[in-house]
């Protein structure tokens, strides 16, 4: 990271190097879930990927999401810090990821996976007498 004159003298009035902050690395949370009746929502951040470079694979029991960022002449610093996807995404006994559905909306990407029909509860009707 770029470390100036302005830097050094800041960080002599504050006692505070500045330098540490710029040698941290902040891990974000990989995706999070959701789950509401008889779906779950899973988000992933894509954010800085196009539609058609995200692959997604989805199974019985996982899905498996990839991006990987070409990098380009003349990006721009933030469109170098994308970093390339490479998720896979264990799902419960109940959900059926075969069936899952994706959509994208300003960078993030949400998949709706659904439970299994034979997991789902069925109700009884009690006859008396």
């Amino acid at each position: 990271m770029f470390y100036s004159e302005f830097d050094r003298i800041v960080e002599r009035l504050s006692n505070n190097p500045v330098w540490e902050t710029y040698s941290r690395t902040f891990t974000p949370h990989k995706f999070a879930v959701e789950v509401k009746d008889e779906k779950a929502y899973i988000a992933l951040s894509v954010l800085g990927h196009d539609a058609t470079d995200i692959e997604i694979n989805c199974y019985e029991d996982k899905i498996e999401v990839k991006a990987k960022k070409e990098s380009k002449e003349g990006e721009t610093p933030f469109q170098q810090l994308t970093a390339d996807i490479n998720e896979r995404i264990t799902l419960g006994k109940d959900l059926d990821g075969r069936n899952a559905k994706a959509e994208i909306k300003n960078g993030i990407l949400t998949l709706i996976v659904e439970r299994k029909e034979e997991s789902k509860p069925k109700k009884l009707t009690l006859k008396v007498g």
